[in-house]
């Protein structure tokens, strides 16, 4: 997490008037590294240096190098300082860009120096060259009332928006931990950031409590929207504050009056979506469920299928119109998906290069990317006549009246734009000739102007019939026609001398002159006029924004679709049947991404729950035998079909899911005063209190971290709970074996184990998991068994087995036991001889056989790990 505070300028007794101005605008921009514009370089001093230096890993230099402190100094090149930049930006800095303002070569005087301003502050979430589909998000929190907050995000580059419903601390912690945060704005004293863990990359920036009112937050944001109520979008006035503190953020900071980008504020979790609890997406894995299946085309098209699996729909007759769309893409993929996938590639991050249109920041690549995907919007709409079904008919409806209207000005860009145009237009060479007659006039000159002096030159010989006359140039007497002595009583007489030279005379005409006078300006002009083009280019495009943006969303469909439909082709994937109600049932399911990974040897698993005879699985059998791995794979499967798309499995129908809810593992929260059994009990308590019956939770071992009889009681208890109820579909595995018992009084609790071949004895050293899930419990973990397998010491090992016999010789027939102190002495004819030869009884450990997943030489993927 880094913190920025106010910044100290540079103290000196004698500044000069540079370093003096660099003070100045320093103390503009309070914790930001100030790049100073010096010709060529943007330069750093002080500390800002000592810091850009260790994380650019450039040349630490210094100024006044003579005196006793010199100064540190660090300068990066003007013409690549947006790499530098995005890599302060990686490190969590905030940056100030002072630029200089008027033309060194047209300051004149030596008191006087180039005046300089700061134009623009990019901080990790405001800033608008980031590449990729991940958000990078401005954010805050406010206060609501009944001690509940309220967590607003801003992309600044994309335009999205997100407000929080009024959330417990839990809840934003969790959501803070699952969102791409990137910069906060901390505006609330009584909130204890340290809770939160933010990484080192993100910007923590303390504002002050005055910096907007709700007031002129809510002005703010009516004058940007063009809105006179915002009710519809914002539902609470903690929610108007928090977007008008981040609006006005972006807006001071890059010196602009409107963000025509932005698009209307949407809920962080939206209504009609499957709401994944706090720490779900990170106990799935659900990111790496997404590099698996995105085989998007487009930048747009990954940012948008990462949306669906991230909000999966709830509703199942919306879900169906995806499945629709997406069969019918698989269907006629041989005849049109290719062509629809090559459409989609020749479109670019429409969202980002509007950002950058809208800020004064785009250059003519982006308006040249930005012509060449309008021009596909035609193409892709073509396309799309083939298909029918509704949502495919309806985007096809879309992209014609967007077509329609931005299809002129994608024309418009690649009829004028040159393709390789370049980074900055004021370097000139944007434009193609045939834009207008003025600058193809100039290009003429630039471009041609040496083809002119050669047909001049051969035009004047014949003219003349002087065979050796030659047109010249150089940097002193500029252009000149020479003519050697013995041809001079040939010269015309409207040639005017200009320099005699030893056995030649150099003249000039008036047509010579007058060409010698556009060819020098020629250069200057046509980039000034060009620069003047690409302005007004872009105050047309800006008109265009809304629409724009609109296409953004369509096109990102489209692509999303698009991948679904290849995802569809795997063997063994198939679309789910989705319904009301609360049955569960899925034939030969697999985790999607062991099932990759192991290429056809992952063993699939049924999986059935019935609201009439069994909502809770109860789950037991020995660590690494698959519970988790069977657990997961079913919450992961309903994403994929709530999303639309098909799942590994050869069958499956359920009723809709409104929430997933997931404790698997825990860890430490030192910062948060947390140990591992409290951020346990906090999820578990997050789950029980916001779980209802179409919620999906999965529970993995409750209890583990505290003593035996407390775990079991606090499962125990959540086990009736989620029963009686709740009375939502879960799975729920443990190690507690007391808990089965409970089958025959709870209803809708049902028993199921993970079978291993095998017996629990010292004497039997052959096990092998089978990762089924069968019917009924099993009442042994073979937790000494696997140690083994670990490769602890054989000492430890039979001294294990030998405790084991003592603990279950004190249990009686209610599986209560008396309390046996392990480390107690035990007798005499109870101790077992630890041997001296370590390394042989530790080799023994390797007769454990155990039926591993997979056998490749291959890094397992981090669910395999688990596995074994």
């Amino acid at each position: 997490m880094t913190i920025s505070t106010t910044s100290t300028t540079l103290a000196s007794d004698d500044q000069t008037p540079l370093m003096k101005q660099y003070n100045e605008l320093k103390a503009q921009a309070p914790g930001a590294l100030l790049l100073f514009r010096m010709g060529d370089f943007y330069e750093m001093f002080g500390d800002d240096a000592v810091v850009a230096a260790g994380i650019l890993e450039i040349t630490l230099t210094s100024r006044d190098r003579n005196k006793p402190n010199p100064m540190p100094m660090a300068g990066v090149p003007h013409h690549s300082v947006q790499g530098y930049i995005q890599k302060l930006l990686r490190a969590g800095k905030k940056i100030a860009i002072g630029e200089q303002m008027e033309d060194p070569a047209l300051v004149k005087g030596t008191s006087k120096i180039v005046r300089r301003e700061i134009v623009r502050i990019l901080t990790p979430g405001v800033q608008f060259d980031a590449e990729g589909y991940e958000a990078n998000y401005l954010a805050t929190v406010t206060t609501a009332p009944g001690s509940k907050w309220v967590l607003t995000c801003l992309d600044a580059s994309t335009g999205e928006a997100l407000v929080s419903a009024p959330i417990s601390l839990e809840s934003l912690n969790s959501e803070l931990r699952r969102l791409s945060v990137r910069h906060f704005l901390h505006l609330t004293p009584q909130l204890d950031l340290a809770q939160f863990g933010f990484s080192d990359s993100v910007l923590v920036e303390n504002l002050p409590k005055n910096y907007i009112s709700l007031e002129k937050a809510t002005e703010v944001l009516r004058r940007h929207y063009e809105l006179e109520n915002l009710g519809s979008f914002i539902r609470t006035d903690s929610g108007t504050l928090g977007l008008g503190t981040l609006v006005t953020y972006v807006l001071r900071t890059q010196l602009l009056d409107r963000l025509a980008h932005l698009r209307l504020p949407e809920a962080l979790h939206k209504p009609k979506c499957l709401v994944l609890g706090g720490n779900t997406a990170q106990h799935l894995d659900l990111i790496d469920l997404f590099k698996i299946v995105n085989q998007t085309r487009s930048t747009l098209g990954t940012r948008q299928l990462k949306n669906w699996m991230f909000a999966p729909l709830r509703n199942p007759a919306e879900i169906a119109d995806r499945q629709t769309a997406i069969r019918e893409i698989a269907g006629l993929w041989t005849r049109l998906g290719e062509k629809l996938s090559s459409y989609l590639s020749h479109v670019y991050d429409l969202e980002r290069i509007a950002g950058r249109i809208n800020t004064g920041l785009a250059s003519p690549r982006d308006t040249l990317a930005l012509g060449q995907s309008l021009v596909s919007l035609r193409s892709i709409g073509e396309l799309l006549k083939e298909f029918q079904a509704p949502l495919l008919i309806e985007l096809k409806q879309g992209l014609d009246g967007l077509a329609t209207l931005l299809g002129p000005m994608g024309d418009t860009i690649v009829r004028t734009q040159r393709e390789d145009a370049p980074l900055v237009s004021r370097d000139g060479g944007v434009f193609n000739r045939g834009t207008t007659p003025e600058l193809d006039h100039l290009i003429s000159l630039t471009e041609d102007g040496q083809r002119w002096l050669v047909d001049l030159e051969n035009r004047e010989r014949q003219l003349t019939g002087i065979p050796s006359l030659k047109v010249r140039y150089n940097r002193v007497f500029g252009y000149y026609i020479e003519i050697t002595q013995s041809h001079l009583k040939n010269v015309p007489s409207h040639y005017q001398r200009k320099q005699t030279m030893v056995g030649a005379e150099r003249f000039f005409t008036d047509e010579l002159k007058k060409f010698e006078e556009e060819i020098v300006t020629a250069s200057v002009k046509q980039k000034s006029l060009e620069q003047v083009l690409f302005n007004e280019m872009i105050e047309e495009i800006k008109k265009l924004t809304p629409p724009i943006m609109d296409a953004a969303r369509k096109i990102g469909e489209v692509d999303s679709l698009a991948s679904l439909a290849r995802l569809s082709m795997q063997p063994n994937w198939c679309f789910p049947v989705i319904e009301d109600g609360l049955e569960l049932d899925i034939r030969a399911g697999r985790h999607p991404m062991v099932d990759l990974a192991k290429r056809g040897g992952f063993v699939p698993n049924d999986v059935s729950l019935s609201q009439e005879t069994r909502l809770t699985l109860l789950i037991t059998g020995p660590n690494m035998g698959g519970k988790s791995t069977v657990m997961r794979q079913t919450a992961l499967i309903v994403i994929l079909g709530q999303m639309g798309a098909p799942v590994p499995a050869i069958g499956a129908r359920w009723g809709s899911v409104s929430s997933i809810y997931t404790r698997i593992g825990a860890q430490d929260a030192i910062a948060r005063g947390q140990s591992t059994f409290m951020v346990e009990m906090s999820e578990l308590a997050d789950i029980l209190h916001h779980a209802d019956k179409h919620s999906l939770i999965i529970l993995d071992e409750i209890g583990r971290g505290t003593s035996t009889y407390d775990g079991i009681s606090v499962a125990w208890a959540t086990l009736e709970w989620i029963c009686t109820k709740i009375r939502a579909r879960t799975f729920f595995a443990t190690h507690y074996h007391e808990l089965i018992r409970l089958a025959s009084t709870l209803p809708l609790l049902a028993n199921a184990h993970m079978a291993v071949a095998g017996t629990r004895s010292a004497s039997q050293k052959t096990l092998r998991f089978l990762y089924e899930l069968r019917e009924g419990p099993t009442n042994e973990s073979f937790g000494i068994h696997v140690a083994q397998l670990a490769g602890l010491p054989k000492p430890v090992i039979d001294r294990a087995w030998k405790v084991l016999e003592e603990l279950e010789s004190h249990t009686g027939a209610s599986g209560s036991a008396a309390q046996l102190h392990l480390f107690d002495s035990p007798k005499a004819s109870q101790q077992i001889p630890f041997e001296e030869n370590l390394e042989e009884n530790l080799g023994e450990s390797s007769d454990l056989e155990v039926s591993p997943m997979d056998q490749s030489s291959s890094e397992p993927h981090p669910v395999l790990k688990e596995l074994g």
